[in-house]
């Protein structure tokens, strides 16, 4: 073997090295954050009924999170570019344990709305767009979407770990107590992140990425109609499932249905499973044998998760003989959603190029952010009114269809970007370093 055989393997071993921890340790941080985010849901649920919230106060204290994410979205992808996607995962998870602590000395629903809004504006708004930045930069683009899905999936872990742990901890030892345990989770893996995430910028190449993002305005991102398909697309898919990732231990828990806290949690624990499967294997399916039929997938996952979750509702309530049944469509809902919203955020990856990536992924972000602001607020404001979730489901098989309908508007044809990069940022790295 030649000396330059061998650099080139050392040269690849490092590289794969890297890239399975830099996953990994991005894994930790994205199920802190969706652990975060469905945690309110359970929260809500006894903080109802010891202070008095109402279901508008509570879809509002829900929307004030989304509402700040949404804001700082975009400037955070321009800050994203210059300062580098490091620092914002770590401060993102940092920030978020910060306002978990904060969020436990609440008693007032104004209070509980500003908390959350500024765990969306400053904790949250980073964590993915950095995330997906880092992917770009380190995998190459025929594993970017099973990349991409394996830190998606994290929400299904989430979604399966987060009821088990937080709905007894939320019985048992009260919101405040439970909330000040995230924040020392949270700053536990924020330190991993330091010690883990390498740093994967050479001074050149830094200094190349800086300058790149200097160039990229605002106006020509907005001018690219993909951003703007994709952001509608991104607006309806989230305002379906963070309105059933936040609304359904109300639903769950409500007079008419009759579960109890813990029941619900092992229901949404159980459902939290499909939405891995849906996440993993959706990513890696369409990686593997559907390439560039990306389009197609969506509509079909969209059209089958809608009307998986409108029969839901159609199921009788009450009752263990019906715990199933209605675990059973919720179950399939969040897998093809969770399928759908893989595919969906894998786009980006093919069609943005590197120097306008962060401030494009964060326009489209936008858009689910907003789903995340809307839907909350709207289905508190439905349950108010109408006194039962009917029109909630049917609002959620309406936005699904539309979502199958956007998804045809995205252009099929793209300039792929980076077919094969002859060497990623991890790999120049590893090749100086020899």
């Amino acid at each position: 073997m030649t000396t330059t055989t061998r650099n080139a393997t050392v040269v690849k071993e490092k590289n794969t090295l890297h890239t399975v921890l830099l996953i990994a340790s991005m894994f930790l941080g994205y199920t802190m954050i969706y652990i975060d985010k469905l945690s309110i849901g359970i929260s809500l649920v006894p903080m109802s009924e010891e202070l008095g919230i109402t279901p508008s106060q509570k879809g509002m204290i829900m929307s004030a999170f989304f509402l700040g994410y949404a804001i700082m979205q975009v400037p955070v992808g321009f800050l994203n570019a210059k300062l580098g996607s490091k620092k914002i995962l770590i401060f993102s998870v940092f920030a978020l344990g910060l306002f978990a602590a904060l969020f436990s000395f609440g008693t007032s629903v104004i209070y509980f709305m500003l908390i959350r809004f500024l765990s969306g504006a400053i904790a949250h708004s980073g964590y993915a767009q950095s995330a997906s930045k880092e992917v770009q930069s380190s995998v190459p683009v025929s594993q970017r979407t099973f990349a991409q899905g394996i830190l998606i999936s994290s929400s299904g872990i989430a979604s399966v770990l987060g009821p088990k742990l937080v709905s007894p901890a939320v019985q048992n030892l009260g919101y405040k107590q439970t909330y000040l345990i995230l924040t020392i989770i949270a700053i536990l893996i924020s330190l991993i992140l330091i010690a883990v995430i390498p740093n994967n910028k050479t001074a050149a190449v830094a200094n190349t990425a800086k300058k790149a993002a200097e160039k990229v305005s605002l106006g020509k991102i907005l001018a690219n109609r993909t951003v703007w398909f994709l952001f509608i697309c991104d607006l309806l898919v989230n305002s379906v499932m963070y309105g059933v990732i936040n609304w359904t231990p109300s639903f769950l828990t409500s007079d008419k249905v009759g579960f109890s806290l813990i029941q619900q949690g092992n229901m949404t624990s159980f459902i939290g499973i499909f939405f891995l499967v849906g996440s993993l294997g959706g990513s890696y399916i369409i990686g593997k044998f559907f390439a560039d039929k990306e389009r197609d997938a969506i509509t079909i996952f969209a059209i089958i998760g809608s009307i998986a979750l409108f029969l839901a509702y159609q199921i009788p309530h009450g009752g263990a003989i019906n715990m199933w049944p209605i675990t059973l469509c919720l179950a399939i809902g969040d897998l093809c959603y969770s399928a759908g919203f893989v595919i969906l955020m894998s786009l980006p990856l093919k069609r943005f190029k590197p120097a306008e990536f962060a401030p494009s992924y964060a326009c489209v972000a936008t858009g689910g952010i907003l789903g995340g602001f809307i839907a909350p607020y709207l289905i508190g404001f439905l349950v108010e009114k109408t006194g039962s979730y009917a029109s909630v489901f049917t609002f959620f098989l309406v936005t699904g269809l539309l979502f199958a309908l956007a998804i045809r508007f995205v252009p099929k044809d793209y300039t792929p970007i980076d077919e094969e990069p002859a060497m990623t940022e991890l790999e120049e790295l590893s090749q100086q370093e020899l």
